[in-house]
């Protein structure tokens, strides 16, 4: 039996008879062979290998993509790799050398430390794709909800059961989801003709401590705040502690929107109300989009996923 028979037969082959690949699949079993996929992947210029870049795994939410992104990627036939760099740039770059060196065919990046010049400049060389995250302005491909747009709904939901005090949690850094959180905050008390009050507006880093440190002090101020806008479910659980310890009850003195609807906004006390995020659609989609790339087709996509707005106790009583 020839070694051309055996390789028709491991590659399914129609060209074979029946007969011939029942008997190469007995030897195959009774000697236990394995095939050299990485040898085959290399001779085909590809290793059926891809990355998903993140900052971190510990976010609920992200968890959930990174693992529609595993299961997209198996039934497409990848091995899906996770790369976290925790905001550190050289570790980012180890990562990102992986492409360069063609050990893996493509990436999905769902947070960069990458400007979006070096992010360009990356998708004009090798198949990516942003997840969670879109740059503005520029032909990488991405999936992600429409972050301002949502914030924005978030706060008109709170000027339409008459508050007009909106304290803002946010996090200072380089992610454009957190950019177009604030500018939907912000476009929506412009647009009901609320000024814009800097001293119930300031940044906590996506913690549950970090926020009730922010509510404490916005408490503090003589005219407080009736309602609070934070960009993260743990951030709006832990202004709900601060308020609670000081003694305000909730909705009624203040209410508090979330963002994500994790499984903390189920457990808080009130549950919260929050904009709800479809992370298995999004790690989907993301693969999909990376596979087509992969398979040589010539895209730049910008798909939105829908949101939704989810009414709990924190402003609804």
């Amino acid at each position: 039996m020839s070694t051309a028979t055996v390789s028709r037969v491991l590659n399914n082959n129609q060209n074979v008879s029946p007969e011939t690949a029942k008997r190469v699949l007995a030897v195959i079993d009774k000697l236990g062979y394995q095939p050299n996929h990485l040898g085959r992947h290399l001779r085909k210029n590809e290793t059926k290998t891809i990355l998903v870049l993140v900052s971190t795994v510990a976010n609920t939410l992200i968890s959930k993509v990174i693992s529609s992104i595993e299961i997209t990627g198996m039934e497409l036939g990848y091995t899906v790799l996770i790369g976290t760099t925790n905001d550190e740039k050289k570790r980012e770059n180890a990562h990102i050398d992986l492409l360069r060196c063609k050990f893996i065919d493509g990436m999905i990046i769902i947070n960069t430390l990458m400007n979006k010049q070096e992010l360009a400049c990356l998708n004009k060389r090798y198949n990516i794709v942003q997840c969670c995250e879109s740059i503005p302005d520029t032909d990488v491909s991405s999936v992600s909800i429409n972050n301002k747009e949502a914030t924005y709904q978030a706060v008109k939901h709170l000027i339409s059961l008459g508050r007009r005090k909106i304290a803002y949690i946010g996090v200072k850094n380089h992610l454009s989801s957190s950019e177009q959180r604030y500018l939907g905050y912000v476009g929506a008390l412009t647009e009901f003709g609320i000024q814009i009050d800097k001293s119930i507006i300031s940044d906590g880093n996506y913690g549950f401590r970090s926020a009730i440190e922010v509510m404490n002090k916005f408490l503090l101020k003589p005219d407080k705040p009736d309602a609070v806008f934070a960009i993260s479910d743990r951030m709006a659980a832990g202004a709900v502690r601060a308020i609670k310890d000081n003694g305000r009850t909730i909705p009624d003195d203040i209410a508090v929107v979330g963002f994500d609807n994790t499984d903390i906004s189920y457990i808080s006390e009130p549950r919260l109300t929050t904009v709800s995020q479809s992370p298995a659609e999004m790690g989907k989609k993301a693969m999909q989009l990376l596979d087509k790339k992969l398979k040589g087709l010539n895209i730049t996509s910008n798909v939105v996923i829908k949101h939704k707005l989810i009414y709990r106790e924190s402003t609804m009583g």
